[in-house]
């Protein structure tokens, strides 16, 4: 009788849990922004057009060139070695499966 009793308030728990609503959903009204961030945000958009710009200009005029990298670039598979012994732990249990498969059908 009680597990009977339990099975029927963990089923509806999970049944509560899976068809729940967020309480806590922001309420798109009070989500609007205000227009103070609008302002700021066109004077950020003309300083960094500007700032673009001038760096489009330099770069036209030869004044700015690229970073040379301080490493040279390796050529790797990108296999790390866990990976590596796993390949060859899963071939060679395919090749003791089949050698073991056929000793067993040949007797």
């Amino acid at each position: 009788m009680l597990k009977k009793v339990l099975a029927a308030v963990l089923g509806s728990v999970l049944i509560l849990a899976v068809s729940s609503v967020s309480v806590f959903a922001a309420d798109p009204e009070t989500s609007k922004p205000t227009s103070a961030p609008a302002k700021t945000e066109k004077k950020s958009d003309q300083k960094l057009k500007a700032d673009m710009s001038k760096l489009v200009s330099d770069a036209r005029a030869g004044k700015v060139a690229p970073k040379p990298q301080h490493f040279p670039n390796t050529h790797r598979n990108n296999l790390s070695t866990g990976a590596k012994i796993g390949i060859i732990a899963g071939i060679g249990a395919a090749i003791f499966l089949i050698i073991m498969f056929h000793q067993i059908n040949d007797d």
